[in-house]
């Protein structure tokens, strides 16, 4: 396999993780919208608080 094919292989895979984790994002926010799961203020106190610190 050449270097290119290599190169557009992971760039799909890469953009295919990147759909998967934003659906994942907002099947999370529709549950908490619709009041499942953990309060949505305690899920964003927790977002910030991991990436403050990044």
């Amino acid at each position: 396999m050449s270097p290119t094919q290599q190169m557009l292989e992971y760039q799909k895979e890469l953009d295919e993780n990147q759909m998967q984790v934003r659906k994942m994002v907002l099947e999370s926010y529709q549950d908490i919208a619709a009041g499942k799961g953990r309060d949505c203020n305690e899920f964003f106190d927790e977002l910030e608080k991991r990436y403050s610190h990044a």
